[in-house]
Order: C-alpha cells, then sequence, then structure tokens
C-alpha cells in the first residue's frame, strides 16, 4: 500500500506553510505539519529499530495528529527554526539538548525511504556561494568576477580592475545572524536587528577596508541591469519572474529596498532553463530560487542560488506563475 503522509516541517509563524497547507487540502489531502518550535513540549516521539527499518511516531499536542515514520510519503524541509528549551537551562545544556534532539530527528528522517523537498544536507551544500559561483561557471553560466579576501590590498586592487564600480555581499545572512543570537538570549527585547543590503563600494567605503582582516569578505563586480530575474524551479518546472529594479532608484544596486518595482512573467531561453534545472539537480535538490541578472546588451548573469528560499510572494504579486499549485503536486506525487 503507499504511503500516505505529507510532513511539512517548518514554525508556528510561518506563513508559506499555511498557504501549502490550505492547497493540499483543496487538493484532497491532509498534510501534518511539524512545527519545531513546539518541539519538545508539544511533542512526544518514540522510534523502534526492526527488521532493518525504523518505525514508529511522532505524536504533536497542539494539533492532535500523529505521524506515522512508516507512513511517510514526503517531506517539505520548509523552515525549521529553534527547539522550544526551557529558558532555565544553562547554556551548554541548550547546546546538548539542541544537538541531541537534531540527533534524533534528523537522522530518523535521513533514515526514510520518502520524497523531500529538499533533503537537509543537500540545502546546506547548495547554499555555499563560493561552491555555487564555480559549479555556475562549469555549467556554462555567465558569473561575475569575484573577490573574497581578508587582505585589504588585494580588494583595493579588484576594485581598480572593476573600474570602481564593486559590490558588497555577506556571504551568509544579511541580518548579521541577529535571529540566531536572539534564539539563543533569554531576554529578547534587547535584540537589535539590523540589516546588510547588497552595497556598492565608494571611495568612502575603501577607507575602512583594514575592518576586513577580521571576517572574510565577498566583492564582485558591479554587473549593469536591464532587470533581474527570480527563477525557481520546482520539480521539473521553471518558473521566472522579471523585477524591473532599475525604474525605482531605491532598488537600482538591491531590489529588495524598491518601494515601487514592476514585476512581471517572464519566459527564459530554451538553454537558459536547461541550465537551470541543470544546476539544481546537481545538488540533489527539488526546489530552489535562484537570481540573475539580464544586462543592458542580453546576458544573463547568475548572481546566486537560494535552495530553500520563499517563492509566494513571487506568486502574489504574479499569480499566472501557479508555484504553490506545482510545490502541492510534488508533494503529493512523492517519488512514484
Amino acid at each position: 500500500m503507499a504511503k500516505q503522509q505529507i510532513v511539512i516541517v517548518s514554525e508556528m509563524m510561518d506563513p508559506h506553510a499555511d498557504d501549502m497547507i490550505q492547497m493540499l487540502r483543496r487538493m484532497g489531502h491532509a498534510p501534518i505539519r511539524l512545527n519545531t518550535d513546539e518541539i519538545p513540549y508539544q511533542t512526544t516521539m518514540s522510534f523502534r529499530l526492526g527488521n532493518g527499518a525504523w518505525n514508529g511516531e511522532i505524536a504533536i499536542h497542539s494539533n492532535g495528529r500523529t505521524i506515522d515514520v512508516a507512513d511517510i510519503r514526503s517531506i517539505w524541509w520548509r523552515r525549521p527554526g529553534p527547539y522550544a528549551l526551557p529558558d532555565d537551562l544553562s547554556l551548554q545544556q541548550r547546546e546538548f539538548a539542541q544537538e541531541e534532539i537534531n540527533q534524533a530527528l534528523l537522522g530518523l528522517l535521513s533514515s526514510l525511504d520518502c520524497y523531500w523537498i529538499s533533503f537537509p544536507a543537500n540545502i546546506r551544500h547548495a547554499n555555499h556561494k563560493l561552491n555555487q559561483l564555480k559549479r555556475a561557471g562549469e555549467l556554462g553560466f555567465d558569473v561575475p568576477r569575484t573577490i573574497v579576501s581578508t587582505t585589504p590590498e588585494h580588494v583595493h586592487d579588484f576594485y581598480e580592475l572593476c573600474g570602481g564600480q564593486m559590490i558588497f555581499k555577506v556571504l551568509t545572512d544579511p541580518s548579521l545572524a541577529a535571529h540566531k543570537v536572539a534564539s539563543m538570549q533569554q531576554d529578547r527585547s534587547t535584540q537589535t536587528v539590523r540589516s546588510t543590503p547588497t552595497t556598492l563600494i565608494t571611495a568612502a567605503h575603501l577607507q575602512m577596508l583594514d575592518s576586513i582582516r577580521t571576517t572574510p569578505c565577498l566583492f564582485q563586480e558591479y554587473v549593469p541591469k536591464r532587470v533581474e530575474l527570480r527563477v525557481t524551479v520546482i520539480g521539473n518546472q521553471v518558473f521566472a519572474a522579471e523585477i524591473h529594479s532599475q525604474h525605482d532608484q531605491s532598488a537600482v544596486v538591491d531590489w529588495r529596498l524598491g518601494d515601487h518595482v514592476r514585476y512581471e512573467a517572464a519566459t527564459l531561453p530554451p538553454d537558459l532553463t536547461e541550465r537551470c534545472l541543470a544546476f539544481v539537480r546537481s545538488y540533489g535538490l527539488n526546489y530552489s530560487a535562484m537570481d540573475f541578472i539580464v544586462t543592458p546588451d542580453g546576458r544573463y548573469v547568475f548572481i546566486e542560488n537560494n535552495p530553500n528560499g520563499q517563492f509566494m510572494w513571487v506568486e502574489k504579486l504574479i499569480p499566472q506563475l501557479e508555484m504553490t499549485t506545482a510545490m502541492a503536486t510534488c508533494l503529493i506525487q512523492g517519488s512514484n
């Protein structure tokens, strides 16, 4: 008998998971949501190894549902957050409990024969920007000239090589790890969240290059834009959105800063579509959101890959890109 359960692993405040659950229900299915911020106190778990396989359950007390680990058809590893550990634990105790839960939960799920969007280890691998840029070049994408360095002199030389047109981007979290720090603090009301957008480097910035000696920094040549693209791969389908950032002065360097950016559906050249699919598959992913620049002379320049990036905001702006339906269909079909 075919496995039936569709599991969405996320956290309580996640509109993406909310919308996906509604879509799956409209399509006649009853997904089970596992919120990591309800672990351990709103869940219990028990697994037993027998006949070469794990059997058991994760009971979710907040919604009365039970995950039968032998009946999982597909898993959407959507947005798991920190576990809800007691505030009175010491930092060492919290770290130990976190690691033990990770070992139990991820160890179990990774042993299952089911469909993933996408397998956590593959997401982590595909999230490394330096690996992305190298792989994109190997697959025939046009990639920007890039330097990652803690040597101010090398970055200054690269700035000159780029004709004074160079941008800075963080390698990891634009919020500078604020959310991770907040999850470790008992008093979270004092946490200030700052964000670092893509920044066009000026002569004034060059005077502060000594600050890069502490942490490796990524700099790229600034690529002129006609439009930007958000390309989302779901299963075997490719959805493309044009981001008209250059008509909004505040969004010229980083489209996320704009208030009046226009979004439209786009049609990709067939060879670019195939390269996008090949790129995502090369990491063993069933989902990814990729960013490109289309230059004034028509070149498609790969910027980065977001292996677990958002997509519903694009669909809300461009409803004809029916990505929620595509994602739900993949989860329903599973690996069959």
